[in-house]
């Protein structure tokens, strides 16, 4: 057995040595040339497709770190979004800030400020109501039908329930929130017993019981009266925009459009003296 293979190895080296021998001495070049002829095609399609296959992978490399790079960018876009948000709400709450105190400085009020942390929506056939809750309660010294102002120093509601750490704020759109209210017009004060505010469906404030013979206008300013407990005089309301002479000989009637916008409130204060 050992003999046969070695005899094979033999043969195969010296068919090898004639091809090289014939290759040198070139009478294989024929055979040669038909045999490359027949296997350039091949290879070149094989290159081709290696190629081919490369670009492809190449492509889909960069195009997967391209979506890397944005994935990142928009990541990064987030939280500097986030960032400018919290950056802009303390600016504002800082300029809320000021404004009150400006505000209670000039007005030397007491006061108790307080955060909006939520707000409730209750419907029935005849009105909506839109009250705010608070962080502040019984223990920071609150009572009912306390003056609610917004930074500025306008009066945006009054308290109507209270527990131990919040209270319950009634807007000065809602039906059940009424203050005794007088008109200061153009050029005088048209009387300080004018007249009583109360909320219509939750958008607008009507004045009414103002008598016949006072002269109210659009675009006079309505303020608290102070002839209630517990609210100042002199509390802006709002501002007339509608004024209704003809329903009744005795009494007049005038819608007020608010001075705030009652759905962006966060901090408010609560008039306590």
């Amino acid at each position: 057995m050992l003999k046969l293979k070695t005899k094979g190895i033999y043969v195969f080296i010296a068919v090898i040595g004639l091809l090289i021998f014939l290759h040198f001495i070139k009478v294989l070049t024929p055979i040669e040339k038909a045999i490359t002829s027949m296997i350039n095609p091949l290879t070149t399609g094989f290159y081709s497709i290696s190629s081919e296959l490369q670009t492809t992978y190449n492509e889909q490399t960069s195009k997967q770190d391209f979506l890397t790079v944005i994935n990142n960018l928009e990541q990064d876009v987030n939280r500097l979004t986030v960032e400018n948000f919290e950056l802009k709400l303390l600016a504002d709450e800082n300029r809320k800030l000021r404004q009150a105190l400006k505000f209670f400085t000039q007005e030397q009020h007491s006061y108790v400020l307080a955060n909006v942390i939520s707000q409730s929506l209750e419907i029935n056939p005849t009105s909506q109501e839109k009250n705010l809750i608070i962080n502040k309660g019984r223990a920071d010294g609150l009572v009912n039908n306390l003056a609610v102002v917004n930074n500025q120093g306008v009066i945006i509601g009054k308290i109507i329930e209270i527990k131990e750490k919040i209270s319950k704020i009634c807007l000065v759109t809602d039906n059940d929130c009424k203050l005794a209210a007088f008109v200061q017009g153009q050029t005088e004060i048209v009387g300080e017993t004018s007249g009583v505010v109360e909320g219509e469906l939750g958008l607008t404030i009507k004045m009414n019981f103002i008598p016949q013979t006072e002269k109210i206008a659009i675009g006079d300013v309505v303020a608290t009266s102070g002839l209630e407990k517990n609210i100042p005089r002199g509390l802006v309301i709002g501002k007339i925009i509608q004024v209704d002479d003809s329903s009744n000989e005795v009494w007049q009637s005038a819608v007020i459009e608010p001075l705030v916008n009652l759905d962006s409130l966060a901090i408010v204060s609560i008039l306590i003296s």
